[in-house]
């Protein structure tokens, strides 16, 4: 009989609370006919405005308060009630957010409100009443958007296996798997699902599905090596350590389970002589895979520009296309063969060139050496060159690249730069950056924006020897793999335009997706820059940021028509589940108690945030929280905690906008923009508003 107990009071508050709340209401509704209409309504547009400011502020408190004298004026302000529900999910008063949130269920009768409810219900840990209002008050039919109704079924498997129903479980799964949004997260349940079954194995390949439809969740490694440990699978499990090691994701748990396995199965661990063996493979044996590039035709003089592509080197692998030279202080101290495998590696406090035959000391570990070959249209090919470090797609692989390169010498390393002209640089970059698929103008658009960003970052680097480097910090530089027909003539199409505002070259930031507006600069940075001032791209006028708490969650929390949109659904709107261990792995903190948003921008981008735990708290800028919570695409979040029955955080369910800082060009949107018959001009006048188009000298 207990376990009813939570299904009796619900339905006895939703049966005789109405009467009591609507007496209430009535009583306070006559006590307020003194005040003129006209008098209310400004003073609760006042209250309103000071709401939103503060809610964006991260007052929450105040602005708590000032939706609390809305309802003293306007008791039946459904609009400030859901609002007061948001600011109680912002302060992680969860019990005040179901009250509010029951009432306005109650007021409105409404499905979508009862689903919040539902929704606020399991998230205090009432599984049983979340579960009685999904399965009896809340018809599928009755909910406006996939959106919804992923939510009532997600939570409806998760209050099942509150109480352990697996069936039930398991059929509102196959629902769900009708559904074409958010596969990661549906993927996510089964294995849970299966975990509580005791099926590991069927967990492990759940969890690897997540992966596979979602690769920024690194942080499952961890579980997939858990689930293989419990189904005996202990030599498949250490791949799975090995890799959420090289992440940095869980490193004390990681280097434990990796001794421990090693230690059981020797041969995992490798020996001396192994290591040797290694070591003892010929480089010079490596085929280079060379692509033929084309001539960029002559358009008068060039700018060349030096791109980090590698720092802390002790050595490297590379051939060039063509007979090349090594120079040093104006001399040449070494010739080369084309498409030939050279060594370059630090012995000792020197530098030394290998081929297969010979080893050769070209210098000390100091200043500038410049390897280039003087037939046009050379290029060098470089094996096992890193690049994407602390993103989900880092990796090594060998890449070709147009210009010379250039060893940097330090102390105990050198760095790899090449040096390259503007326009071989380009069009290496714009296609690394948007799709060589997208509409001509969205090519020309995105052109324009990196020559402009990149002539106004030149010696962004020039404390380590170089102008950029190749990463997305400056922009994705690939070398001549990523080179594309379309994106190239979309590059020679704007040759050396560029976008200033008064005869200044702008820094033109860009972003894959804003999730349909842009925000001010001096909000996500502290430079006030006055073409980067926000810009909306929603096909419906009613969304004019700032937008209310409630109307910023919903518009978070669902896909509304948007340029921003039209290519690149993907990244316009996204869920992840991010468990507690992953937020205390990044951040160094135990038991985590709190997490509060401190600050937004107009167009909801969270620029502050501070997670508590039991013995301490740490502050995140816009630079680091998203880096905190697991490498999400986006800080543009809508955040709702869960916890265990020790008040813990034990996951965090966070609603995204888009990919990227939410600054200047929006590539998706630009692209969306072409479509409907933009061009580049315009596209480029929308994101930088004030800006005019012209050659630089």
């Amino acid at each position: 009989m207990k376990k009813y107990f939570p299904i009796i009071i619900t339905a006895v508050l939703l049966g005789i609370f109405l009467p009591l709340f609507e007496f209430y209401l009535i009583q306070n509704t006559a006590a307020d006919v003194t005040i003129s209409e006209q008098s209310k309504e400004r003073n609760i547009k006042h209250l309103l405005d000071l709401a939103e400011q503060a809610y964006y502020d991260g007052n929450f408190e105040s602005a708590e308060n000032y939706y609390r004298e809305v309802l003293e004026y306007d008791p039946f302000n459904l609009e400030s009630r859901r609002n007061l529900a948001v600011i109680y999910n912002e302060l992680d008063k969860l019990e005040k957010e179901n009250e509010i949130l029951l009432k306005t269920a109650i007021l409105s009768g409404k499905t979508d409100d009862l689903l919040e409810l539902a929704q606020s219900f399991y998230k205090i840990n009432n599984g049983h009443a979340a579960l009685y209002l999904l399965e009896n008050k809340i018809e599928a039919e009755e909910l406006k958007s996939d959106e919804e109704l992923f939510r009532k079924y997600y939570y409806s498997v998760k209050s099942s296996l509150v109480i352990n129903d697996f069936d039930k479980a398991d059929k509102i799964l196959e629902k769900m798997l009708n559904l074409e949004i958010n596969r990661a997260q549906i993927f996510l349940l089964q294995a849970e699902v299966s975990e509580m079954k005791g099926n590991y194995m069927a967990e492990y390949d759940y969890l690897n599905k997540s992966y596979q439809a979602d690769k920024s969740q690194t942080f499952l490694f961890k579980e997939m090596a858990e689930a293989l440990e419990k189904a005996d699978k202990e030599i498949e499990a250490y791949n799975y350590w090995q890799r959420s090691l090289s992440y940095g994701l869980f490193e004390n748990t990681a280097y434990k389970s990796i001794n421990f396995l090693q230690d059981k199965y020797p041969s995992l661990r490798p020996d001396e002589e192994e290591e040797e063996e290694v070591e003892e493979i010929n480089p010079f044996n490596l085929t280079a895979n060379w692509k033929d590039i084309s001539k960029l035709s002559e358009k008068g003089s060039s700018k060349f520009l030096r791109i980090g592509l590698q720092d802390n080197n002790r050595h490297l692998l590379f051939q060039y296309s063509n007979p090349f030279s090594v120079v040093y202080d104006g001399k040449i101290i070494f010739k080369g063969q084309a498409k030939r495998n050279y060594l370059l590696e630090i012995i000792e406090d020197d530098l030394y060139i290998r081929d297969l035959d010979k080893r050769t000391k070209i210098g000390s570990l100091s200043g500038e050496y410049e390897i280039y070959s003087s037939i046009d249209n050379s290029s060098f090919y470089v094996y096992n060159i890193g690049y994407g470090e602390g993103y989900f797609w880092q990796n090594r692989g060998n890449r070709q690249y147009r210009g010379n390169m250039i060893i940097l010498a330090e102390e105990n390393s050198f760095s790899l730069i090449n040096r390259v002209e503007l326009t071989a640089y380009l069009i290496s970059v714009v296609p690394s950056e948007i799709y060589s698929s997208w509409p001509e103008e969205s090519l020309k658009a995105q052109a324009v924006a990196a020559r402009s960003y990149t002539l106004s970052n030149l010696g962004r680097h020039s404390s380590q020897g170089y102008d950029l480097c190749s990463t997305v910090h400056c922009a994705a530089y690939n070398g001549i793999q990523n080179e594309n027909h379309r994106t190239t003539e979309a590059v020679l199409a704007t040759y050396r335009e560029a976008a200033f505002y008064n005869d200044n070259v702008i820094e033109a930031v860009f972003s894959s997706n804003s999730g349909g507006q842009t925000e001010r600069s001096d909000q996500i940075w502290s430079a006030d820059l006055p073409y980067l001032r926000g810009s909306n791209q929603m096909k419906n006028d009613n969304y004019q940021f700032p937008l209310n708490p409630v109307e910023l969650k919903e518009w978070i929390r669902t896909s509304p028509a948007s340029f921003s949109k039209d290519f690149g659904s993907s990244n316009y709107r996204w869920h992840i589940k991010i468990p507690a261990e992953v937020i205390e792995s990044k951040s160094g903190i135990d038991k985590l108690k709190n997490i509060e948003i401190l600050d937004r921008a107009d167009g909801g981008t969270v620029t502050s945030l501070r997670i508590r735990g039991e013995n301490q708290e740490k502050n995140y800028g816009s630079s680091g929280i998203r880096r905190l919570l697991g490498g999400i695409r986006s800080s543009r979040i809508y955040i709702e905690t869960f916890r265990d029955e020790n008040s813990d955080i034990k996951e965090v369910y966070i609603y995204g906008a888009g990919w990227g800082h939410n600054l200047g060009l929006d590539q998706s949107a630009a692209a969306g923009m072409a479509e409907s018959g933009w061009d580049y001009q315009q596209i480029i006048m929308h994101f930088y508003p004030g800006v005019e188009i012209k050659k630089y000298d």
